[in-house]
């Protein structure tokens, strides 16, 4: 019997777009292995709820979803710290080499916001003799080093964790599926492989929702949902932003990270009276949210590494109908207004001005994306992506 193994920190209930991505992928990767007719494991190792500490919703720790075989470490809470998110990723790779020390695998699957947990499958498969797929949704040596403010400490900490971490298990890759064209060059130059894009895509609980009409309020509501982190930079946007607007919008913001505090802060010394701040919520009650909003708002900091991410939340958002105002550079800047096109105003990272020209020039109008939803729905990526998946299990190459 084949045995696949598939790595993926986060993974339902935990809220995250890895977890949304991953459930959808392992569970066509299923029925894809099915239909090839030769009996198959797969086992997905992840880790208990723990990206955010306003929610815990806790999971059982062996799971067996159709025919995917869960397998949940149970993990410090890091609440998107980094210095947390290391503990937390260094007890998940620990229990993972302990949980398959017995089993024997044929091929490695790793989806990884996090570099390192490319480098376990990298490490797993050595072990094994197996080859390995990954699925790169983020580069760590580019963000890390846009979190250190040190020039020398900073050259020092990108090159050990590219040359000892990165381009090791990227160069040892039968395929590397990237999330964004913006990881383009992070391939090695020798790299023999091959190399798709599979990006997020739009979940079916998301799929074409709409603005409720007629929703009353004496403010219109803008609304962000998502994790509140560095990379987003909030607290260097929506205070001065909301100031601009005290008499005439609400911002409500959703979601938890390691930046929120910082946010807090801002808009107490600012004395921001019209911005709410809510915990993290589950699928359901943030289209509830949604559906009472006027305009949608996006935002990522402005360190050069960002303009190479394509956030999932610009699939969300233009999946419905309402306008989107998005601070964003580089690769999603040029996705949203190629892809989402209509009803979308976009503005340069942490320009004040540029987005109070933007809520105040856009039109608020309601219009929904057929194209949108048709080109970029989950399930039809997720099933190309375990195709591809699958191609290279049988051939052992990109």
């Amino acid at each position: 019997m084949k045995c696949l193994f598939y790595l993926s920190y986060h993974y339902p209930p935990d809220l995250s777009a890895g977890s949304f991505r991953n459930a959808a992928l392992s569970e066509a990767l299923a029925e894809r292995l099915d239909e090839l007719g030769e009996p198959f494991e797969l086992h997905v190792f992840c880790t208990q709820p723990n990206r955010y500490l306003q929610f815990s919703d806790r999971a059982q720790k062996e799971e067996l979803r159709g025919k995917v075989h869960v397998h949940r470490m149970e993990v410090p809470q890091h609440g998107n710290g980094f210095i947390r998110q290391v503990i937390s990723f260094l007890a998940y790779r620990r229990q993972v080499f302990a949980a398959t020390k017995s089993m024997k695998a044929d091929f490695v699957f790793a989806s990884s916001s996090k570099l390192f947990t490319a480098h376990l499958a990298y490490r797993l498969a050595r072990r094994c003799g197996i080859p390995y797929y990954l699925d790169i949704r983020d580069l760590f040596a580019d963000n890390v080093g846009e979190m250190i403010r040190i020039p020398v400490i900073n050259r020092l900490v990108r090159l050990i964790v590219r040359h000892f971490f990165e381009q090791p298990c990227l160069h040892h890759a039968a395929h590397i599926n990237l999330n964004s064209p913006g990881f383009k060059d992070a391939i090695p130059r020798k790299y023999g492989g091959g190399v798709s894009f599979f990006p997020n895509g739009i979940d079916r609980e998301f799929s074409d929702w709409r603005r409720d009409p007629g929703v009353p309020g004496q403010k219109l509501t803008v609304c962000y949902a998502g994790n509140i982190g560095e990379a987003q930079g909030l607290h260097r946007i929506v205070p001065a932003l909301a100031r601009l607007f005290a008499d005439t919008h609400r911002f409500l913001i959703i979601g938890g990270g390691s930046a929120r505090q910082k946010l807090e802060r801002s808009l107490r010394q600012l004395s921001v009276e019209n911005v709410e701040l809510l915990p993290p919520v589950g699928r359901s009650e943030l289209l509830h949210y949604y559906r009472q909003s006027d305009c949608l708002l996006l935002h990522l900091n402005d360190y050069p590494a960002l303009g190479k991410v394509l956030p999932s939340k610009l699939f969300e958002y233009g999946a419905g109908n309402l306008p989107i105002v998005a601070g964003v550079s580089g690769c999603a800047r040029t996705f949203a207004l190629e892809e989402i096109r209509t009803n979308v105003c976009v503005f340069d990272p942490c320009d004040v001005e540029g987005a109070a020209a933007c809520l105040r020039e856009m039109p608020l109008e309601l219009q929904p994306r057929p194209w949108f939803l048709e080109k970029f729905g989950r399930e039809q990526i997720a099933k190309a992506m375990a195709d591809s998946i699958c191609q290279v299990m049988r051939t052992g190459h990109g």
